[in-house]
């Protein structure tokens, strides 16, 4: 991955130097083999955790809606994270065989997204500064969106999250429970869910992904330095 686009026929995708909400659409695009270039975006250091870098570049892209994520390919300018993940997989055939596989696809990737953001609020929140504040959210919110997780996998029986062929969903399921059990300081929780379990363990062993995951997935922070939790590389157990 480089932080420059040397070629305007390359994807570009642009995020903070985090994992974020942008994850998912990396390992899609490590999985599907597809090039792309990277800008890393850097937030400056506390107390005031200055977001200076992308800001001076924010309205300068072209973009409809100034944000990051942003993904570049070609004259396409696109921002908003499930949008991004979704149009790389249409682009790289990770969208599910049929409408109905395409329709469990995007349920997953949104019930998924519903969990991040209820992390989210624990990475940057009160909460995520305290063991007290992470154990609760484990023990009552990670493990009751879990259970969901693990009674469809159970129900579908399926090799991926649908179907027996990876899809965009894998991914950003894959990314979001990741980083929901980075929380888990016993790392008990998941001996809870042998089917998420096993579905971590699938996903790890996916061509690419796993190299990917091992080299650059954990060496990224989770969230941005402003977090109360994550905001630093987390040491791998």
């Amino acid at each position: 991955m480089s932080a420059a686009n040397t070629d305007k026929n390359q994807l570009v995708l642009g995020y903070w130097a985090i994992r974020g909400l942008v994850e998912p659409s990396r390992l899609a695009l490590h999985y599907s083999n597809t090039p792309y270039t990277e800008k890393f975006y850097v937030q400056g250091e506390g107390p005031e955790f200055s977001r200076e870098e992308w800001l001076s570049e924010k309205q300068n892209l072209g973009l409809d809606f100034p944000n990051l994520p942003y993904l570049f390919d070609g004259d396409l300018k696109m921002t908003q994270s499930k949008a991004i993940l979704y149009y790389i997989g249409r682009k790289t055939n990770l969208m599910g065989k049929t409408p109905t596989e395409e329709a469990h696809v995007m349920m997953l990737c949104e019930q998924a997204h519903d969990f991040q953001m209820k992390s989210v609020s624990v990475f940057y929140g009160p909460d995520g500064a305290t063991k007290e504040g992470r154990k609760n959210f484990v023990d009552k919110v990670a493990s009751e969106e879990l259970k969901k997780f693990d009674d469809y996998f159970g129900k579908h029986k399926t090799k991926f999250a649908v179907g027996d062929h990876p899809t965009v969903a894998d991914f950003q399921l894959y990314c979001y429970i990741d980083g929901a059990l980075a929380l888990d300081e016993e790392h008990t929780l998941i001996e809870k869910f042998p089917n998420v379990k096993q579905f971590m363990k699938t996903i790890r062993e996916l061509p690419r992904v796993g190299d990917y995951i091992t080299k650059a997935h954990t060496q990224l922070p989770l969230n941005n330095k402003v977090a109360k939790f994550g905001g630093k590389v987390l040491e791998q157990k």
